[in-house]
């Protein structure tokens, strides 16, 4: 069984992830646009898999992190953070693909992400919160 896992961002990001994975035992695969190429976080992963000319939209298409983790034999994608952390399309394009998604479910993603919806099922939930604004009326300046 493969012990890679893809990192799928980039920058000083990519270098703390790659190296904890790396202190884990797990091989690093970094993934690379083309003005990227001799960037820190490429030298020091195990292997480094091109996504494209960039710059910076290659990191966001889920269809090549996903490519590049399959192409790469890796059993998992940690997604880093800002680009595609908290988008539930990568958690649920892994899940799709069999991969493994180094976060929460696409589903506490989309549930979670907005901030109105979290309070509400944390309210539900009676997990106590610190009182905080409510929803604006339309209209209402804040």
């Amino acid at each position: 069984m493969s012990t890679k896992i893809l990192v799928a961002n980039r920058g000083e990001i990519a270098i703390r992830i790659i190296r904890a994975i790396q202190e884990l035992s797990y091989e690093a695969v970094a993934i690379f646009e083309t003005p990227d190429h001799e960037s820190r976080h490429i030298r020091i992963a195990n292997e480094a898999v091109w996504i494209g000319d960039g710059p910076r939209k290659d990191y966001l298409s889920i269809e090549k992190v996903i490519k590049a983790a399959k192409r790469s034999g890796a059993i998992a994608i940690h997604p880093g953070y800002g680009f595609l952390a908290e988008n539930p399309l990568l958690a649920k394009a892994c899940e799709d693909a069999g991969l493994i998604f180094i976060g929460p479910t696409s589903d506490v993603i989309e549930k979670l992400g907005n901030k109105v919806t979290a309070r509400k099922i944390m309210a539900e939930a009676g997990i106590p919160m610190v009182p905080g604004t409510e929803n604006l009326s339309p209209g209402d300046e804040g």
